[in-house]
């Protein structure tokens, strides 16, 4: 039996899928609270689940660039 005494829940909402139009955070590491607003394009190296290492063109401060999966945050 487990008995948890004031425990806080955490519910996180956000939505890890990307899709070509999505507006989501690019943020060079995990530390860095802020980041720039890009729109999603679409994905220029699908690995179908099996790699870590997606890249996506992401439409970002007027450009496009190639961006790596653990760059990209969902914006709630």
């Amino acid at each position: 039996m487990s008995i948890t005494y004031d425990a806080q829940i955490t519910v996180n909402n956000a939505a890890w899928f990307v899709m070509p139009g999505q507006l989501v955070r690019i943020k060079e590491n995990c530390f860095e609270h802020f980041g720039h607003m890009g729109i999603i394009i679409e994905c220029a190296n699908p690995h179908f689940g099996i790699g870590y290492d997606e890249e996506y063109w992401v439409f970002l401060n007027g450009k496009l660039t190639l961006i790596k999966t653990f760059m990209i945050y969902t914006i709630n």
